[in-house]
C-alpha cells in the first residue's frame, strides 16, 4: 500500500512540476521578447528572397576568406537601412539579420573555390566600398 501511495505522489509531483515549468517558462520567454517575435519565420524568409541583401552578405564572407579586410561598419549600417522596413521596435531587424547572416555565410562556406567565387560574383564591383585600403607601412 505505501508504494501505492508514494508513486501516486510522485507522478502528481511530476505532473505538478511539469505544469508549474511549462507556464514559468512561458513567462519567460515573453518578457525577453520572444512573443513579440511573432511572424519571424515569415519575415526571415522575406529577407532571404532579397538578393541584395544575400550578395552582400555572401561577398563579405567570400572576401574574408579570401584574406581581406571589409569594413564592418559600413557593411551593418547598409545591411541595417536595408532591413529598416521589418524593424517592430521589438529588436526584429536585429535578429533576423544574425539569422540571415549565420545562413549567408554558410552558403559562402559551402563553395569550395573562394576566389573564383568572388571573381564570379564580381562582388568588388558590385561593392567597391566593401572591402577596406591596406594600410601603408
Amino acid at each position: 500500500m505505501k508504494k501505492i501511495t508514494y508513486l501516486t505522489l510522485f507522478i502528481t509531483g511530476l505532473l505538478l512540476g511539469t505544469l508549474l515549468s511549462y507556464f514559468t517558462l512561458q513567462k519567460i520567454i515573453a518578457s525577453r521578447g520572444g512573443m513579440g517575435m511573432h511572424g519571424f519565420v515569415d519575415t526571415a524568409h522575406t529577407v532571404l528572397k532579397q538578393q541584395q541583401v544575400m550578395d552582400l552578405l555572401v561577398c563579405s564572407k567570400l572576401a574574408m576568406d579570401n584574406g581581406h579586410r571589409i569594413d564592418n561598419m559600413r557593411l551593418n549600417l547598409t545591411l541595417n537601412e536595408q532591413l529598416k522596413p521589418i524593424d517592430n521596435g521589438e529588436m526584429r531587424a536585429f535578429f533576423v539579420l544574425v539569422y540571415v547572416k549565420g545562413y549567408a555565410f554558410g552558403i559562402a562556406d559551402s563553395i569550395t573555390d573562394k576566389t573564383r567565387a568572388f571573381e564570379a560574383r564580381r562582388c568588388d564591383m558590385q561593392y567597391p566600398w566593401l572591402l577596406k585600403e591596406r594600410q601603408k607601412k
